[in-house]
């Protein structure tokens, strides 16, 4: 599932919350455009999985992926994609700056 909300109006980003909606992993790490896929925005454990917050640029398809215990995955309840190399992605379209 994801969710945008708001950031002050001066910055050029909007906070997205990703989540991963499954408890079967030890760790799950998000990573895509917004982090120049650096793996750097760990997930933390909920009772109904895993989420976290990243900020995206406004108005823009944002790919990213989840690192599930090491392993790069998408997940099928949110959008995917294929890159230009032939990597399936998920995808994420952050909504136009207010």
């Amino acid at each position: 599932m994801v969710s945008s909300s708001c950031r002050e109006s001066l910055f050029p980003t909007t906070h997205v919350a990703l989540r991963r909606p499954h408890t079967d992993a030890n760790s799950v790490i998000v990573t895509g455009e917004f982090d120049a896929w650096t793996g750097s925005h760990r997930l933390t454990r909920t009772a109904n999985g895993f989420e976290g917050t990243v900020q995206v640029p406004w108005g823009r398809k944002i790919a990213y992926k989840y690192i599930v215990d090491g392993r790069w995955t998408t997940t099928d309840d949110q959008s995917t994609e294929l890159d230009t190399i032939g990597n399936l992605n998920n995808i994420f379209h952050a909504p136009a700056r207010p």
